[in-house]
């Protein structure tokens, strides 16, 4: 299911945040109010529209999460600024979020999977000695296998490059000067 309104409103506020228009907290708020359901970032993962969400919404939300330091109010410019790979990468992740593709890829939680224990689960992998823990991460390793064997991936979160081709010929943004004239 590909909802492309969220998608937008997700693609505007990463756009104000990886340029320094917002602030991390603005971000935080924007999402709560419009893309998230009231989850920030980081918790998304535990609400109930997840699991019949767009796929690509909980990815990108998890990734934004990881651009910025939650401990201080702060921009993505001077000394938290995204290195140039960072910033060519979001603009293909943005590119993809006004997309009217699918997506593809299977999930992949690259959060460590002690953060996301619950009490049961810490209870069970110190009963278990450590076992209940390392079938956790067998299980998170065979999910980035399958994740890295899906498509190509140094394009994610596009599954090809002809999709990806695709989608840079009608891109959104720059379109030059020719297609201001013609407007």
């Amino acid at each position: 299911m590909v909802d492309l309104a969220r998608r937008k409103e997700l693609a505007y506020h990463l756009r104000h945040l990886v340029v320094g228009l917002i602030s991390n907290d603005e971000f935080e708020e924007e999402i709560l109010d419009n893309v998230s359901f009231g989850y920030l970032p980081e918790h998304y993962y535990s609400s109930k529209q997840v699991k019949f969400d767009d796929p690509i919404i909980r990815p990108m939300l998890e990734l934004s999460w990881c651009l910025y330091s939650d401990l201080e109010n702060h921009t993505l410019i001077g000394k938290h600024q995204l290195s140039d790979k960072e910033l060519k990468d979001i603009a293909r992740f943005i590119l993809f979020l006004y997309s009217d593709f699918e997506y593809e890829w299977p999930y992949f939680d690259h959060i460590n999977p002690l953060l996301r224990f619950s009490f049961k689960d810490l209870l069970f992998t110190a009963l278990t000695l450590g076992q209940h823990y390392g079938v956790k991460l067998n299980e998170r390793k065979e999910q980035f296998e399958e994740f890295m064997h899906k498509g190509e991936h140094e394009l994610w979160p596009f599954i090809s490059k002809e999709q990806y081709e695709q989608q840079l010929r009608k891109q959104p943004f720059l379109r030059g000067i020719n297609s201001i004239k013609s407007n």
